[in-house]
């Protein structure tokens, strides 16, 4: 399972000066049931010779190796659950890493100075990590859920009163024993409130999910502060002892029609501002020049794109276009990058929010857009 952790470790990883090769294969199963990527790693160790010639020299002895060790873990280490791989390694050296995802990726084989991470940023940002909290009168459990999975479950039973046939005589009358009753969900929903509180806290979910029946649902919601009911995305109904892979099974779909709901809100207030001329960018340049200066609240792009540019060796900064020399400094020193890999680095640096739509959804923000700040 890949982690917004994994993510920034690849990023944060310095260059060794050995070629880092990275391998995104598609592991979905087609119409017959069957994977091709064993097809695309033909494919691309045929071609591996033309790579050697850029990328590979003095670290010949090391593709084989390496081309081993890829089959070798797909052989041993894939679970078949997964929809996509991403493996990094380092060519010549001893630094091998495979993560999985339940998303799809594209088949891409980059080689390059340092690992490539917009595809799985991309992956990453198709995935939110939600709370799941079920209740019923005398009872609460918390799922932390994340790429379909549970991570870890809290679960808290209150102790209830017996009911009436057990109150020795001389106990409570029946109308009383309700009253004694609701008394006793308030405070079971108050203990249960600082529970979800407590577990917000230590996981720290981009979401909540509240599931019960509507009537516990709405007094639990009165011991809830607002900073945890700002982060319900959906309530309904659910029994509270539920096998959690039943749960997420009728989650999934009402998730996923939340975040590409959102993810459509995005696209349309990057659009209104660009419109107005208020605090939003468009297209590429623009987009890039605004990320650099530090101005950008949320990055928009559209999914499974790449473009050429190139970066200043001498001030450091990317361009999203080719350039004679720097319009900065004057310097000629240029290297070729892929911009979109270089405004993910820049973005998950700077702890700014990545969107992604579908590319015809951003056709006429030209690819790229953003929110700003200032």
């Amino acid at each position: 399972m890949i982690t917004k952790q994994d993510l920034e470790r690849l990023i944060n990883r310095e260059e060794t000066g050995r070629p880092v090769v990275s391998l995104f294969l598609d592991m979905s199963v087609n119409q017959n049931n069957k994977r091709t990527h064993q097809v695309f790693l033909s494919q691309k160790r045929a071609q591996f010779e033309e790579l050697q010639s850029e990328w590979m020299t003095g670290h010949e002895e090391g593709v084989e190796t390496l081309w081993d060790r890829v089959q070798g873990w797909l052989a041993s280490g894939y679970d078949e659950s997964a929809c996509g791989v991403v493996i990094h390694a380092e060519v010549g050296g001893d630094w091998f890493q495979a993560l999985q995802t339940r998303a799809p990726l594209q088949n891409r084989l980059i080689v390059a100075p340092r690992p490539v991470v917009a595809p799985l940023a991309q992956a990453l940002e198709g995935y939110r990590h939600y709370g799941v909290v079920l209740i019923d009168r005398e009872h609460v459990r918390l799922l932390s859920v994340y790429q379909g999975t549970v991570l870890d479950e809290v679960e808290r039973r209150g102790d209830p009163l017996p009911p009436p046939h057990d109150v020795q005589a001389g106990g409570y009358a029946q109308s009383r024993y309700q009253r004694r009753k609701l008394e006793e969900t308030k405070h079971f929903f108050k203990d249960f409130a600082a529970e979800v509180e407590e577990f917000t806290r230590r996981y720290d979910p981009d979401d909540l999910v509240l599931l019960g029946t509507e009537e516990n649902l709405s007094a639990f919601a009165e011991h809830l502060p607002d900073s945890i009911l700002q982060r319900v995305v959906h309530t309904g109904p659910m029994w509270v002892d539920e096998n959690a892979a039943e749960v997420i099974r009728q989650l999934e779909p009402l998730l996923k029609a939340e975040m590409e709901r959102t993810q459509h809100e995005v696209v349309e207030q990057v659009r209104d501002r660009v419109v107005h001329d208020y605090m939003a960018t468009a297209g590429f340049q623009g987009t890039l020049s605004a990320l650099q200066e530090g101005r950008v609240d949320t990055l928009l792009l559209a999914r499974d794109q790449r473009r050429d540019g190139v970066r200043c060796a001498q001030c450091g900064f990317v361009f999203a276009r080719e350039l004679e020399a720097c319009p900065y400094d004057g310097s000629t020193a240029l290297t070729d990058v892929d911009v979109v890999e270089e405004m993910v680095r820049m973005a998950e640096g700077q702890g700014v929010t990545v969107a992604y739509a579908d590319p015809g959804e951003v056709a006429d923000l030209k690819g790229a857009g953003a929110l700003l700040r200032y």
